[in-house]
């Protein structure tokens, strides 16, 4: 329907006056911008979209030699990176993280039905040995991808695959040593690339030591842990405009220690083991006709996570013993639908279908006895979610306009004990649009409004247990959770000099909110979830590159975040601090070299759950100044990397963190090319 009445709106314009609103083909800055398909489910440059965006690449994730996906954003204007423990890492994106941003892996949703409040380490699932390039789109995302994005959205793009004329193989190994015994890891990876078939596959194994940590920290122990995966993407041509993706993808970590418990909270144990994610999808792609340009693209997804936990607290003789699964089966349409030169749109269906399974037992180490209790979450308790949405890309030459909407519907249905039966549907309706204006080659004003909801999972309505610092009753009866996002901004793309500069505000209600009830179990007080909280976050962000001289590279990227509950006159849980980064990189050839100079503000605006969780100092997290150099040298088929990690050994930690941050280490990478 909403495709009919835009198409009636501007026939009329499309068809008579084709012609008379020029479209420009002299800005050829355009040709030096990002191109970002997370925003819109359309190819556009970044410069042109009316959202804020950041894009990582490769490069950038190999040049500050990541460990993990989260800390690959590090330093990204608007995005704050929190770790419970070394083997986690939740991103915040403006402010929000866990089941309120959402992520995906190749355009398909890697949050799940028991995706927590808070900070989670699911993102650390995701190998970024795969990854291609990172897109994040912050304020908006519901309408192009349903619930979670209620202040942005997380794409991870993993390897691309392309045909090539001359049947090749290629094959690399990547080695990696971090000073202390923190990491010791290898990957071999093997590549074909032939007329009709490509394939890439690989295979990666780590070895993470205990943390060293700044100043007079030295280890935190217990906190290492082990990982290994392995991956598997082929594309194959199949004729007539067919393309056929098929991903594989595996990663396990064991023995994750929860770091702040062994210290601060009497356990004896107290590891996530093993927690691991397999994925896999296929992809139909076929080019359409050509009177009505466009592509069809057909995706079927399974996903399966699981999360095992074990802990026993000092001086007692039991082991509890945890498993949570998630199985996730989905199917998806898009159809991208180009009309004319002006106006395009992309529109489709998706289902996505969770079961998750639960389990928990008490086991007498001194008895040898095995008690059976409920688990986590109710088992067999499953989620449909199900939409259909229609996005529209309108471009005027200098004036470019997006707009969308969607609807989409949940069932969730829970059989148990404690709950009983309960069937929970609630459904959403959001829409967005957005203008950007070209005020001049490479420069453009924009502003966008857009609506963002999350629907209530089954940890909102069925958790119980010992969560973080607190007790989790059940809840059943929630609505969905609202934001309404508006921003503007200024976006500059020049030959030597690029920048993005926005102002924002996101409105939330109906948030379910931790309600502290009066008892007490375990020494634990009991908390119940309510959509009682209103509020909304503000702030501003910027990050630019100049480029003075061939070679030479400046980068900046800064950004504060204000949230205020309305409902409760205090500050929102988890605000991030003040944050900034600065870069300066010089390389010529095959050589390159720079600093990156990270700063945090002290946060002393705190909630009341703040002042409560034993992971935030008294008083707030104290700010901190970092320095970091790195260097790349490449010697034939020979690539070789070092990152000097924090370099005055200073003691921080990001807010909200139970673990601190790396102290002075140098990390030592090693590529070889085999063609």
């Amino acid at each position: 329907m909403f495709s009919i009445i835009i198409t009636l709106m501007l026939a009329a314009i499309d068809h008579a006056d084709v012609d008379s609103i020029p479209v420009s083909t002299t800005d050829t800055v355009r040709l030096m911008d990002e191109v970002v398909v997370s925003a819109t489910r359309d190819r556009v440059a970044g410069s042109a979209l009316p959202y804020s965006v950041g894009v990582y690449t490769r490069r950038d994730i190999q040049r500050q030699v990541s460990r993990t996906i989260p800390e690959a954003l590090t330093g990204m204007a608007g995005i704050h990176i929190q770790k419970t423990n070394h083997g986690g890492g939740s991103p915040f994106v403006r402010g929000l993280t866990g089941n309120q941003t959402l992520i995906m892996v190749d355009g398909i949703r890697l949050n799940n039905a028991v995706f927590r409040y808070g900070p989670n380490q699911y993102m650390t699932l995701v190998s970024p040995d795969i990854v291609d390039r990172i897109e994040v789109v912050k304020g908006s995302g519901s309408v192009s991808y349903g619930s979670d994005a209620l202040t942005g959205v997380i794409n991870i793009l993993t390897t691309t695959l392309d045909f090539s004329s001359q049947p090749r193989w290629s094959a690399r190994f990547t080695g990696r040593a971090t000073s202390s015994g923190i990491e010791y890891s290898g990957r071999p990876e093997i590549r074909f690339e032939g007329r009709r078939f490509a394939m890439v596959a690989g295979a990666s194994f780590r070895h993470f030591g205990d943390l060293l940590g700044g100043d007079s920290t030295g280890f935190q122990r217990p906190s290492g842990y082990g990982e290994r995966s392995f991956d598997l993407k082929t594309l194959t041509d199949l004729g007539k405009g067919w393309r056929m993706t098929l991903s594989l993808q595996h990663l396990q970590q064991s023995g994750v220690p929860v770091y702040h418990r062994y210290r601060l909270e009497n356990f004896a144990v107290n590891d996530s083991d093993p927690i691991g994610r397999s994925f896999g999808y296929v992809r139909l792609e076929k080019s359409l006709w050509p009177s009505l340009s466009g592509k069809l693209t057909l995706t079927g997804a399974w996903q399966h996570m699981k999360e095992g936990r074990q802990s026993r607290r000092n001086g007692s003789s039991v082991l509890r013993v945890e498993e949570d699964k998630v199985l996730t089966r989905s199917a998806t349409m898009d159809l991208a639908l180009r009309f004319s030169s002006r106006w395009s749109s992309n529109s489709g269906i998706e289902v996505y279908a969770d079961q998750v399974n639960s389990m928990r037992e008490d086991q007498r180490l001194d008895v040898g006895t095995i008690t059976r209790l409920r688990g986590l979450y109710p088992d067999d308790a499953t989620c449909l979610n199900a939409a259909i949405y229609s996005l529209h890309h309108l471009d005027f030459g200098a004036l470019r306009m997006e707009a969308g909407i969607r609807y989409n519907y949940y069932r969730s249905r829970i059989t148990d004990n404690t709950l009983g039966k309960v069937d929970l549907e609630p459904s959403a309706l959001v829409y967005q649009g957005g203008l950007n204006y070209r005020v001049a080659p490479g420069w453009h004003l924009y502003a966008q409004a857009s609506e963002g909801f999350r629907a209530p999972n089954i940890d909102d309505m069925g958790t119980l247990g010992i969560v973080d610092f607190r007790y989790e009753a059940p809840a059943f009866d929630l609505r969905p959770e609202k934001s309404f996002n508006m921003e503007a901004g200024l976006k500059i793309q020049q030959p030597r000099f690029s920048a993005q500069a926005s102002v924002f505000r996101t409105n939330l209600r109906d948030l379910i909110t931790r309600i502290k009830t009066s008892q007490v179990i375990s020494g634990y007080d009991v908390y119940r979830k309510e959509n009682v909280d209103r509020g909304y976050i503000q702030g501003f962000e910027v990050q630019t590159r100049v480029e003075p001289l061939d070679g030479l590279r400046f980068t900046g990227a800064a950004a504060t975040t204000y949230g205020q509950s309305i409902t409760r006159n205090e500050p929102l849980r988890r605000m991030p601090p003040f944050t900034a980064r600065i870069g300066a990189e010089y390389g010529k050839d095959k050589v390159f070299g720079g600093l990156i100079f990270d700063h945090a503000n002290v946060q002393r605006r705190l909630e009341a759950g703040d002042k409560a969780d034993n992971r935030i100092p008294k008083g707030g997290t104290p700010g901190f100044n970092i320095l970091h150099a790195y260097g790349s040298v490449e010697l034939n088929r020979v690539t070789l990397r070092a990152y000097l990690n924090n370099l005055f050994n200073t003691d921080y930690r990001t807010h909200g963190s139970g673990i601190n941050g790396m102290g002075r280490s140098i990390s030592l990478t090693a590529l070889v090319d085999i063609r």
